[in-house]
């Protein structure tokens, strides 16, 4: 999914348009503009009002949803997989394009290493240090990897 271009992943969300409620005076309540996307039936949801423009307001909740489309979905990777598939920069910000097919490589190669970060550091050819610090710039990531390792009784990880 995270592959897709925008439009294909649009393709495939049930977009709506609602009229956001809350603070902003005369500008709030006007037009329909906040957007809220779905995928799976509605079990992956994302949405955006924080601005007055419909578009990017779209172009926001669509971010969005690519981010926890990587938080949420795991995929397995190959036994034979060389160690260095990320060719990109590991110094992206959230509004980086690359950013949630980033985090999605980093948490399957932790979920195919059980979680162990030192392991799941050594297959992605950087320090655990480094990898710590990536998970920690985060915080919804961080919980992501901290609840996948509650789950099979390994100790949560300290922020460095």
């Amino acid at each position: 999914m995270l592959a897709l271009d925008d439009e294909a992943l649009l393709r495939q969300c049930r977009q709506e348009t609602y009229r956001a409620s809350g603070p902003g005076g005369q500008h709030r309540n006007k037009t329909d503009s906040a957007v809220r996307l779905s995928l799976f039936d509605g079990q992956i949801l994302a949405s955006c009002a924080d601005h007055r423009s419909q578009h990017r307001n779209r172009v926001e909740a669509l971010r969005r949803l690519r981010l926890t489309l990587a938080l949420e979905l795991r995929c397995a990777l190959a036994e034979d997989l060389s160690t260095e598939v990320w060719t990109g920069s590991w110094a992206l910000g959230r509004k980086d394009r690359r950013y949630a097919a980033f985090i999605a490589y980093v948490l399957d190669v932790l979920a195919n290493h059980d979680w162990a970060v030192g392991i799941a550091a050594a297959g992605l050819g950087v320090s655990t240090g480094k990898l710590i610090r990536v998970l920690a710039q985060d915080p919804q990531t961080w919980n992501v990897v901290n609840q996948a390792r509650k789950k099979i009784d390994l100790v949560n990880l300290r922020r460095p």
